[in-house]
């Protein structure tokens, strides 16, 4: 159970719809003689084909609990979460009234950050038409903040303290070749200790309730060959085989995530590890600053540097966001290590 607290101000309210879209399109421009402005409509184009190239990849984004701190309130958001008390197993005493329980409050703080990146680029700008190198560095810069953004949230989720290596393997250094593979009892043990551990189960894309794995291409290939898989889309549906879906197996469902983060050489004899993470309902947060976190596309006409481009000479296209991401319930995080079969 989680409260709402933003450091610093009054408000409370969680923010749980979809927030991670690219919203405004600035432009600037040299108010003198010879400045050229991006017009309305090309700018509307750019923030388009941004969109195009953003979304697909933004799984870990798309998971964390998202929480706005409102403008000029500080850079940090606060969860609070109320632990579990103690059972009672004593009967009252007729009468008399039970000693009362203090609460226990645990606070989770986290701080946003600003991030971004830019390109100069030497053409120039045409008022009446789109260019298309700009339309391909709005693209490419869109797909620059996916892959930075869903990274910061993957590094910190991956950072968790649970983890089950495959196949009854104790270290990472022990994870062998081509035989410390994902397999269906491992699923089975990673859904038993959510359970254990109390984690709820989430909303999943199929629209059903369960645990959910981000799991690497390399390792779904694997897990698409284990009996498990092979008799629950043979026997009960074949949709999966023939979409080259991963599906939902004894309760988590597997997201494929090309970004999912592999440990070169870690295992044994040099093995490469892959690491795929299992979460539950509150396993991490997302905050920023009212929608900060929406990466903005920037685009500043040629000449719009002033004196610094006289001859109107250079374009440049950027991104930029600010937020951050935090690991509320280590509980609700469970790591697993595997090799995967070498294609």
């Amino acid at each position: 159970m989680f409260d709402t607290l933003f450091t610093g101000s009054r408000f409370g309210a969680a923010i749980r719809e979809p927030l991670y879209f690219p919203t405004d399109t600035q432009t600037y421009t040299n108010a003198g003689a010879g400045s050229n402005q991006l017009p309305e409509e090309n700018a509307t184009f750019y923030k388009t084909a941004m969109l195009d190239r953003l979304l697909p990849d933004l799984h870990y984004m798309k998971y964390g609990e998202k929480k706005r701190i409102p403008r000029r309130s500080g850079a940090s958001a606060q969860w609070r979460r109320l632990n579990s008390l103690a059972v009672v197993t004593t009967q009252m005493t007729e009468g008399v009234t039970p000693d009362g329980v203090n609460l226990d409050i645990t606070p989770v703080t986290a701080t946003v950050k600003e991030y971004g990146n830019w390109t100069k680029i030497s053409e120039y700008l045409d008022l009446v038409g789109i260019d298309p190198i700009l339309t391909e560095t709005s693209e490419l810069m869109g797909e620059n903040a996916a892959e930075s953004m869903d990274t910061i949230v993957r590094d910190v989720v991956n950072a968790g303290t649970n983890v089950l290596y495959a196949n009854g393997q104790t270290a990472r250094e022990d994870l062998v070749q081509n035989t410390d593979k994902i397999n269906g009892s491992d699923i089975i043990k990673a859904r038993t200790i959510m359970k254990r551990n109390k984690v709820k189960p989430i909303k999943l894309p199929d629209g059903s309730m369960g645990y959910l794995m981000f799991i690497h291409p390399d390792v779904g290939a694997d897990l698409m060959r284990t009996d498990d898989w092979k008799a629950q889309n043979t026997y009960v549906s074949v949709d999966n085989r023939k979409s080259g879906d991963f599906g939902k197996m004894y309760g988590v469902y597997f997201l494929e995530s090309v970004n999912n983060a592999i440990v070169e050489e870690a295992g044994a004899d040099d093995a490469n590890v892959y690491l795929n993470c299992i979460i539950g309902k509150g396993a991490y947060g997302v905050p920023d600053i009212e929608g900060s976190g929406s990466p903005d596309i920037i685009v500043h006409g040629a000449g719009s540097a002033g004196t610094a481009d006289p001859l109107n000479q250079f374009n440049t296209v950027g991104w930029k966001t600010t937020f951050t991401t935090t690991r509320l319930q280590e509980l609700a995080i469970l790591r697993y290590e595997c090799t995967a079969t070498q294609i």
